[in-house]
């Protein structure tokens, strides 16, 4: 039986750390079951900067024979120069889709389902909207889009078009999912069937995991043992919260004399000048790294929670963090906000970690009472976590549903 073609689009590239983790491990595994072009767009300075990581990622590509496109990435001038990616990227696309007879296009994110949207109005194709999030919204919250401005107006306008064109739709949550459908079923096209599905951000399991040999003796290297670590792992932008962050672990040190913040980030220069201007933090009681991808889950395997704080907006319904399914493969308890994505119902009712409220004295003193009985006994809990993960963030599940969306839509 012949594979399908698919043409899977994406406005990060492949040398970025999101797409590292959360687009080519999937690739990889889909090769086996469709003829997968990939096109990225690439910052020019990480192209220039990393030649080898660029050589190792192409070889993989070429050996599963996924035959991977570049274009290169523009930012001036603002506006304009996503315009002109669209443009160019869209012409790009329609020469891939013609020339290989491809039957999908997988458009992950804004900017390609724009790609996408273009088109499937020119060639038979089928449109997979893989959507990270809520496209006006998103510019509101990370771009600076003032909420009801023409930007704002023509992107939700945009948008709304691109999800009836849509011949499924992958979302991230599944309160997002829910809020999708009761919105479709107001708008629906008939005869038209739009194919919905709800995969969150998956993790190599086999690759986050306890590491129980080694745990110990790097606690012993970092001078952590006997130490309660609470951990946080990933970059920190406006909507992370480290004010909060440091909020909740002050009141955790004032309750927890062996307390300890360990936390992982390439962007160790704004906690360095933030732990500067926080008088209340003993800067002994923090340990800040910058690793690797390959020795984060070392890492994170010694700790005992894992902080999931992240800003409530519009946006946050659609939310699912990374690492979230990071911490709970590496059995780690974690303590979230109950408004960002299905954390609630995930955390809640399957007794894996502590929901907060609000970001305040009172709930950060209530969530770490509960931890205490968590964690009491550990072992059943990190367990617990694991079996979790593997469940529902694995990527295999993740791959298993792209796989029957591929699937679905060939057959169409």
């Amino acid at each position: 039986m012949k594979k399908c073609g698919v043409l899977y689009i994406s406005y990060l590239g492949l040398l970025e750390a999101i797409p590292q983790s959360q687009v080519l491990p999937y690739l990889l595994k889909l090769s086996d079951a469709a003829e997968i072009h990939l096109l990225t767009y690439e910052k020019r300075r990480l192209l220039r900067a990393n030649l080898r990581d660029l050589e190792l990622i192409d070889s993989k590509l070429k050996e599963k024979q996924i035959i991977w496109h570049r274009l290169v990435y523009h930012k001036h001038p603002k506006i304009l120069s996503s315009f002109f990616d669209i443009f160019v990227g869209a012409m790009f696309s329609l020469c891939i889709v013609m020339r290989h007879k491809i039957s999908i296009v997988h458009a992950r994110s804004n900017i390609p389902v724009a790609i996408g949207f273009i088109i499937k109005l020119l060639a038979p194709v089928k449109l997979l909207y893989d959507r990270r999030g809520i496209m006006g919204e998103d510019h509101a919250e990370h771009s600076g889009w003032k909420e009801g401005g023409w930007l704002y107006r023509a992107a939700v306008y945009f948008e709304n078009k691109a999800i009836k064109k849509s011949d499924a739709i992958v979302v991230l949550t599944q309160r997002m999912r829910q809020h999708l459908e009761n919105k479709l079923a107001k708008r629906r096209t008939p005869g038209k069937e739009i194919l919905i599905k709800t995969i969150p951000c998956c993790v190599d399991i086999d690759k986050f995991k306890y590491n129980y040999q080694g745990e110990q003796d790097l606690k012993n290297r970092l001078n952590l043992s006997g130490k309660f670590i609470f951990a946080y792992s990933g970059s920190l932008g406006t909507y992370n919260l480290l004010n909060e962050m440091f909020d909740f672990f002050a009141t955790a040190s004032d309750i927890i004399p062996n307390a300890h913040f360990l936390i992982l980030t390439q962007n160790k220069d704004i906690v360095i000048k933030f732990l500067a201007e926080r008088k209340n933090i003993d800067q002994k009681n923090v340990t800040l790294l910058s690793l690797s991808a390959e020795d984060v889950p070392m890492y994170l395997s010694i700790a005992d929670a894992g902080l999931v704080f992240r800003k409530d907006s519009a946006t946050a319904i659609a939310a699912s963090p990374t690492k979230l399914g990071e911490y709970l493969a590496c059995g780690i308890p974690v303590i979230s906000m109950l408004k960002i994505g299905d954390v609630e119902a995930i955390i809640g009712s399957n007794k894996i970690g502590v929901v907060l409220k609000d970001y305040n004295y009172g709930e950060y003193k209530q969530a770490l009472n509960e931890l205490f009985i968590l964690t009491k006994a550990r072992d059943s809990l990190r367990e617990r976590c694991r079996r979790f993960s593997e469940d529902f963030f694995s990527l295999a599940r993740g791959v298993n549903v792209y796989s029957e969306i591929y699937n679905s839509l060939c057959r169409r």
